[in-house]
């Protein structure tokens, strides 16, 4: 199944296709779903289609898509006459507004990627610890330097653009470029200050 650009295989559980959209994690996925009313063991392929509306609609705009209601569905436990049930409601309710959703400002693909990168520049330009990490193209996080920093050097490249102190047009122009004195110029130096 293609959705919004990602193509989710038909055989795997939708909790874990969910999982190819950057930004999304295991427990976001399991929220989502959730919070969509579609069981959390259900298959790519047995979505129906307004789950798989209310999916694409979630997705391509989470800020924009209408809370689900606050009134949760509380079961009474089997035997009981469902007098307690009243109190654990409110207390779930009062527990669930203490806590802020992580769906509510959910970022995924490109603006989860922004948001890194604006983090990122903003410890660059405050110059903190970990700003110069990233910055130096060193691990951020204590890991160790002297070997094995292979993938932080491919995830924190320095940026040396603009930075060079020779550039291909300067040495094309008509000026002539000052070149570093020969080795038998040095030898000659070297001779005339010992004599």
């Amino acid at each position: 199944m293609h959705l919004l650009g990602h193509n989710l295989p038909d055989h795997k559980p939708l909790k874990i296709a969910l999982l190819t959209f950057y930004g999304l994690s295991h427990p976001l996925a399991s929220r989502l779903l959730s919070r969509l009313q579609i069981h959390q063991s259900a298959l790519v392929s047995d979505l129906t289609e307004p789950q798989l509306t209310s999916l694409s609609a979630y997705l391509s705009s989470p800020s924009t898509t209408p809370k689900p209601s606050d009134n949760p569905i509380v079961l009474a436990a089997p035997g009981s006459n469902g007098a307690g049930a009243g109190t654990q409601s409110k207390s779930a309710i009062a527990k669930g507004k203490e806590r802020e959703d992580p769906l509510d400002d959910l970022r995924i693909e490109t603006e989860a990627r922004r948001a890194m990168q604006a983090d990122i520049l903003h410890l660059r330009q405050v110059g903190s610890y970990r700003g110069r990490r990233h910055a130096a193209g060193y691990p951020v996080r204590g890991q160790r330097t002297q070997t094995n920093a292979s993938t932080a050097g491919k995830l924190n490249r320095v940026e040396r653009r603009g930075y060079a102190s020779f550039s291909f047009a300067s040495s094309t122009s008509t000026t002539p470029a000052i070149q570093p004195p020969s080795h038998s110029v040095i030898l000659s130096l070297l001779a005339r200050q010992r004599q």
